[in-house]
């Protein structure tokens, strides 16, 4: 979508039936109970249809939200404990360690070369964008990003102020508006809000092939109102020195510098055109599961609450003051009169009520939540936490239940590979434009090599290279490189030269004549 017309309406058709779906996913993602509220509660007051004779509405968008957790409403006289679990931002964590908790290695490579190109001045500028700590840590937040939200776009940025050498941003799909054709986004617009008092500064950066122009709207919540100078306001005045009198800044490459990253393809919106492309989020047809664990940890609390031990005192066991103070009971007080129950002289009228705390039965429903998100969003059922109640596994019982997270991660890899081979190699290609004579320019598309596995157990590892080993079906090499997978091959084969240097000399069955070698050189 170019930059839309002054007054336009905000946000555009169709994306504001996605961005309402971003807006339910955010909202979880967050925490944000506000929002939630906001989202899921009907009031009497301003929705008074939706009560019928003192009971909620079953039918409708309004009736299904009522009936959320979150969506009901809370009498005024009542003061109801809401506990929000962070379950839909441990999921979204859970999905971002899982494919980045070991960083991929972004390595050019030479046409005919079967290994990984590891010098030159090139790669090192490739290592600056794409290999360092920083670009690990800009992939983990586009996993959560993608994870909650369905969609990322890796951007490409430079400025020759802040770093000496392009790098990557990810811009979560609540902030993108893409246009996609034949299923691949040809131009996006990235866009930032500023509410300065019942004004809304919104700040487009449309991304095309070429050039990014860069505006700034004055309007109102669902207007873009009137476009105005970007130094008006402080936080864009910077991009007034930097964009030509037509308010753009060539990119001086024949690509586009923003790569659309979806997470998985979408199920609701398939039938709803360029929507079918937007990526689906972890967090679909889950929310009313997050709802009830919200639910369920609030009754715990509520039972905790209920169950502290109250007392229960006569009137002639208070102790009164002036007039209007009403009256206190003193605990530490050892001696009360007149105390007896009448007709009742050998009974003390002190009562307690304790209620039960209900521990085991809301643990057992919390569990049985948990095992169900993670169930639908295609993680095993231990990825937070061992859930079973049976206390005694096999090896292959246990490896069974990691089989589902390792095979959402390969999914999730897929898009990854792509995505951040596309946008290593323009930011390469930017770099060498802006930096000059440092290596960058343009190059053949980049390989991503993802670890075997994100984060394999050192136990399990070893049994596995001692049944290889044992059926003679793997190298001393490999074993080294399979137990060291972010060393270099210059460090493996020293590894290898040790291990064998270290090691007696062992004879060959097959070959041995029964002369001792080192007897034989004596008598020579």
């Amino acid at each position: 979508m170019p930059i839309p017309a002054p007054n336009s309406a905000w946000l555009p058709a169709p994306w504001d039936t996605a961005y309402k779906a971003f807006a339910e996913n955010d909202a979880w993602y967050t925490g944000d109970v506000d929002a939630l509220q906001k989202l899921y509660q009907r009031t009497a007051t301003v929705r008074p249809t939706h009560v019928r004779n003192g009971q909620q509405m079953q039918g409708g968008l309004v009736g299904t939200a009522s009936r959320f957790f979150w969506g009901r409403p809370v009498p005024s006289n009542e003061n109801r404990a809401r506990l929000h679990v962070p379950a839909p931002a441990d999921l979204a964590t859970l999905a971002s360690d899982l494919v980045f908790a070991e960083p991929p290695e972004v390595r050019l490579a030479a046409p005919g070369e079967q290994t990984l190109r590891r010098d030159g001045k090139a790669q090192a500028r490739l290592d600056l964008i794409a290999n360092g700590d920083e670009a690990h840590a800009t992939f983990n937040m586009m996993g959560e990003l993608k994870s909650a939200l369905g969609a990322v776009a890796l951007v490409v940025r430079w400025d020759d102020q802040v770093a000496d050498h392009a790098w990557l941003e990810p811009s979560a799909a609540d902030v993108i508006i893409p246009t996609f054709r034949s299923g691949r986004m040809i131009e996006c617009t990235l866009w930032s809000e500023y509410v300065k008092g019942s004004v809304h500064y919104r700040h487009l950066e449309h991304h095309a092939v070429g050039y990014i122009e860069h505006a700034l709207f004055e309007g109102k919540g669902d207007n873009l109102g009137r476009r105005v100078p970007l130094d008006a306001i402080p936080e864009t005045a910077m991009y007034a020195g930097l964009v030509n009198s037509a308010s753009i800044i060539p990119t001086g490459i024949d690509r586009l510098t923003a790569v659309y990253n979806p997470n998985i393809p979408t199920a609701a919106w398939r039938k709803k055109g360029v929507l079918a492309h937007t990526g689906r989020s972890d967090f679909a047809q889950l929310h009313s599961l997050f709802d009830f664990l919200d639910e369920t940890f609030s009754s715990w609390m509520r039972d905790l609450r209920l169950g502290a031990g109250k007392i229960l005192v006569p009137e002639a066991a208070l102790d009164y003051g002036m007039v209007g103070q009403g009256g206190s009971f003193d605990t530490g007080r050892e001696i009360f009169a007149g105390l007896n129950v009448p007709g009742e002289p050998g009974k003390v009228a002190f009562d307690k009520v304790q209620f039960d705390i209900r521990v085991e039965e809301h643990e057992k429903t919390a569990f049985g939540i948990y095992r169900e998100i993670l169930r639908k969003a295609g993680f095993s059922q231990s990825a937070w936490g061992d859930y079973n109640t049976s206390s005694q596994m096999t090896a292959k019982e246990v490896s069974d239940r990691e089989k589902a997270s390792e095979r959402t991660r390969d999914k999730k890899i897929l898009q990854e590979r792509v995505a951040i081979s596309r946008a290593a190699s323009v930011a390469l290609e930017i770099d060498g434009a802006v930096f000059r004579g440092k290596g960058g320019g343009r190059f053949e598309q980049p390989t991503v090599v993802f670890p075997d596995v994100s984060q394999e157990d050192p136990e399990k590892l070893a049994r596995t290279l001692t049944l290889l080993d044992t059926a003679s079906a793997i190298s001393l090499e490999q074993k080294v490189r399979r137990a060291n997978p972010d060393w270099e091959d210059e460090q493996i084969g020293r590894e290898v030269e040790a291990i064998r240097a270290e090691r007696p000399a062992v004879l060959d069955p097959a070959t041995f004549d029964g002369d001792d070698p080192d007897e034989a050189d004596t008598e020579d």
